[in-house]
């Protein structure tokens, strides 16, 4: 009887424990993705079909071309490192969290129902970047905001 009354407790925390370790492990693969893509992008060079296959959502759903979908990709980074040309071939320490669980107090708004899918990648608390993630890969990290109020909107073209 003993045993019984011990593995009625024993079980269900095993389950919990491995949950949350599920979902620690899960955050932190996504966390490192990202960190891994910003890296290959300012400090590895990697090339950029290479980027594109290895991090990008690619969407079926639209009607372009993988080969017009690479060019506008290409573009994209380009248009990145320029923006921040300060990082290309330096040793930055990226930092990347969940938007809904981000330490940063001024962050652009974005659109409630995204944020759960939305990564800030910072250095030094200086906020660099933001990643829209789905499945597990990047679907945008170009985003637009229409006047200083309203909330920020992610680009997809890819």
């Amino acid at each position: 009887m003993c045993i019984k009354n011990k593995l009625k407790f024993v079980v269900p925390l095993f389950l919990i424990c491995s949950l949350f370790t599920y979902c620690q492990n899960h955050k932190t693969e996504k966390n490192d993705f990202i960190k891994s893509f910003f890296e290959d992008v300012f400090i590895n060079d990697k090339p950029l079909k290479v980027l594109y296959e290895q991090y990008i959502y690619k969407n079926s759903k639209t009607d372009k071309s993988k080969d017009e979908k690479i060019k506008i990709f290409n573009e994209h980074i380009l248009y990145l490192k320029s923006e921040k040309e300060y990082l290309v071939k330096k040793n930055a320490i990226f930092q990347v969290e969940n938007y809904d669980k981000s330490s940063i107090s001024d962050l652009l708004p974005f659109n409630k129902s995204t944020t759960k899918n939305i990564y800030v990648v910072t250095i030094k608390n200086e906020v660099i970047s933001y990643v829209l993630l789905n499945k597990g890969k990047v679907v945008s990290f170009n985003y637009v905001r229409k006047g200083s109020e309203g909330p920020a909107y992610f680009i997809n073209n890819f």
